[in-house]
């Protein structure tokens, strides 16, 4: 049988290189999982459907995408594509320029807040922004995230 040079072949043990590679990748992912507090895995887990599409999506906006310990994953530098000053899909912060572990906190709460309501939450702060007349400082999304670190107050 031909096989690529991409391809593995199952008659051939793989080379101690490939064995030690994938052994830091599951030694790192392992680590990453077992570091995180299980909150923060279950708002994942919950949020992973819109989570992978926004990261598709940041990636199509020219953003870089990365992953935090907490498994919040930050898309930035991209060019549109988001909302103000930025945009929280899932777990995935979508922005340009701005960041900070208090703007990174405020959007974990916002990736909470996915996690509860699912893409229905689009529709509830889409509601709530209405109701409060696009003022921030009144919007109950933007307060339970916290004013402070959203960058609303000084």
């Amino acid at each position: 049988m031909d096989t690529y040079p991409s391809q593995t072949n199952p008659d051939r043990p793989a080379s101690s290189a490939a064995r030690r590679n994938r052994f830091v990748a599951a030694l790192a992912t392992a680590g990453l999982v077992l570091a995180t507090q299980p909150a923060d895995v279950a708002r994942a887990v919950a949020n992973l459907p819109s989570s992978a599409v926004a990261v598709v999506w940041g990636r199509a906006h020219g953003a870089t995408c990365t992953t935090h310990g907490d498994l919040m994953v930050t898309c930035e530098s991209m060019h549109g594509g988001y909302a103000n000053a930025g945009t929280t899909v899932g777990n995935v912060w979508l922005y340009d320029d701005l960041g900070g572990t208090d703007r990174h906190r405020h959007e974990a709460r916002h990736a909470d807040q996915w996690a509860m309501f699912g893409p229905a939450f689009t529709v509830l702060y889409g509601a709530e922004s209405a109701r409060t007349g696009g003022d921030y400082h009144q919007n109950m999304f933007e307060q339970w995230a916290g004013l402070h670190d959203g960058g609303y107050l000084p």
